[in-house]
């Protein structure tokens, strides 16, 4: 049935019918907008509770806003078979990290809604990844295992690495792991990323996770 077609069924349809799919299409674009309007944003004001009085206050005057944000870190995995992404020894450089010491900034609370990891691998002779072309995560590492730390406390235990597996998922972006419960990250506080597979890593081989949620910043 082609445009003209269906229109001229619908005109032609008895007034109880006409309502019935007026109805029925008003509700598929409510469902449609509210769909659409989840995520991070939307999470993180549901747990504005969670947050200091101060925070809480400066949202609710507008001296604060919540805005997205990705945290990230590229780790070297040659040869290696444990990696930990986030360490305390890191400092802020672009094309590394915008962590230093694996902990946010003061005042930097930051909601986790999700984690996305990508594998590539240097030219032959270069010591860096600013030109690697990160994509899907290989066999090796989708084998193995993760754990998230914040806050003290394991957010995520001990995981298979195959939840970055997004092959013919093409509503998201390669590598990416939505969390059904997002996080709440405190500021100040140790964060730990730390993977685990059974094979050493190959030549010039990266990792590059990305932190993916809301944060609170002046307005």
């Amino acid at each position: 049935m082609n445009e003209a077609e269906f229109l001229g069924a619908v005109e032609q349809a008895p007034v109880e019918e006409k309502a019935r799919f007026f109805r029925k299409t008003k509700n598929m674009a409510k469902a449609s907008t509210g769909n659409s309007t989840r995520g991070s944003r939307r999470d993180f004001e549901s747990r504005i509770n969670l947050l200091p009085r101060e925070v809480q206050k400066g949202l609710g005057n507008k001296s604060l806003q919540s805005v997205d944000i990705s945290y990230y870190a590229v780790k070297d995995i040659t040869n290696s078979k444990v990696v930990k992404m986030l360490r305390d020894d890191d400092n802020k450089a672009v094309g590394y990290t915008n962590i230093s010491s694996a902990k946010l900034e003061k005042g930097a609370f930051f909601l986790l809604h999700a984690i996305r990891l990508q594998y590539g691998v240097a030219d032959v002779g270069i010591g860096n990844p600013f030109n690697v072309n990160f994509s899907t995560v290989p066999d090796f590492v989708r084998n193995g295992e993760f754990e998230f730390k914040a806050n003290g406390a394991v957010l995520v235990p001990n995981t298979s690495l195959d939840v970055f597996n997004t092959k013919n998922n093409y509503k998201l972006v390669e590598g990416t792991y939505i969390l059904d419960n997002p996080k709440l990250i405190r500021d100040q506080q140790t964060i730990e990323f730390n993977l685990e597979w059974g094979t050493n890593a190959p030549d010039r081989s990266y990792l590059k996770m990305i932190l993916i949620g809301t944060t609170v910043v002046k307005a």
